[in-house]
């Protein structure tokens, strides 16, 4: 079986290309892997508020966490995401072969984090060599 590809492949801005994976993975066999923890600075995370993971009109990669943050009123849904965020659960990140870090899930936990001044979030690290145990088989 071979991997599935991603649904929105030929949606991706070229700013993501480097950060969204090539394969349709499953959130939740993400959440059921085992993976060490650690306490990260957002600041180390924080460039991934300025691409734009999020849908706005109902089209997806349109705006920015930050572009969010700016202008709650108009990115309200995102907002309201974000302020409900709930920051006791750790974000997932891949660490890529170069050693490049991507956020998997919790790009609104990271930005509720920085609103609201915290300096360094949980973190658990998915090493490249187990990407597969996450995708979504044809």
């Amino acid at each position: 079986m071979t991997r599935r590809p991603f649904p929105l492949a030929d949606q991706v801005p070229p700013e993501l290309s480097s950060y969204i994976l090539d394969f349709h993975w499953d959130l939740s066999l993400l959440h059921q892997l085992e993976l060490p923890t650690l306490r990260v600075p957002v600041c180390e995370l924080a460039g991934h508020l300025d691409l734009p993971f999020w849908a706005y009109d109902g089209r997806p990669f349109q705006v920015t966490p930050y572009q969010v943050a700016g202008d709650p009123m108009l990115y309200r849904e995102q907002y309201e995401r974000t302020m409900a965020a709930d920051l006791s659960h750790p974000l997932d990140v891949v660490r890529r072969p170069d050693g490049r870090v991507t956020i998997l899930d919790g790009i609104h936990r990271l930005l509720r984090a920085e609103l609201e001044g915290q300096t360094a979030v949980d973190v658990r690290v998915l090493p490249w060599e187990l990407v597969d145990r996450i995708a979504v088989r044809d």
